[in-house]
């Protein structure tokens, strides 16, 4: 039996691209949720790489506050993908962040199901609005130009 993915593409935001999936739907234990776009500083600083962990961990803050609303374990990863080395005022830098959610019940058979959707819809709002939105150190793009 081979085994395969699925990944939905999600309109929450005109300046984020965004989707969710897994990499196994015959046993579904696990869920991605997958962000992107283009950041840009507000202001010039020597090193990026504070202020570069503090959006990552701003973000699994938001999302570990919120995981007890949700059918999603307690643990979580978040790999936020942000070059330090390029970064400066004036320039667009690709960012791309990865959350991985655990299943608490794995009776689900779908990740299309109500409870697992609506569940990442409204985590997907909440790391956007909440978290990027207001940062006071990046402003983000839909494109590079």
């Amino acid at each position: 039996m081979i085994k395969q993915g699925r990944e939905i593409n999600t309109k929450i935001s005109d300046v984020f691209k965004t989707s969710y999936g897994t990499v196994d739907v015959s046993s579904l234990k696990s869920i991605y949720l997958n962000l992107s776009t283009w950041a840009e500083p507000k202001e010039e600083l020597l090193n990026w790489e504070r202020p570069i962990k503090k959006v990552k961990n701003d973000i699994k803050h938001r999302v570990y506050n919120k995981l007890s609303e949700t059918p999603f374990k307690d643990k979580t990863i978040v790999d936020l993908d942000l070059r330090a080395s390029g970064i400066k005022k004036g320039k667009r830098s690709f960012l791309r962040c990865e959350i991985t959610l655990f299943l608490k019940d794995l009776k689900h058979k779908d990740i299309k199901v109500p409870c697992i959707s609506e569940s990442v819809t409204n985590l997907t709002n909440e790391i956007i609005n909440k978290t990027l939105l207001t940062s006071p150190t990046f402003q983000f793009h839909k494109s590079k130009k």
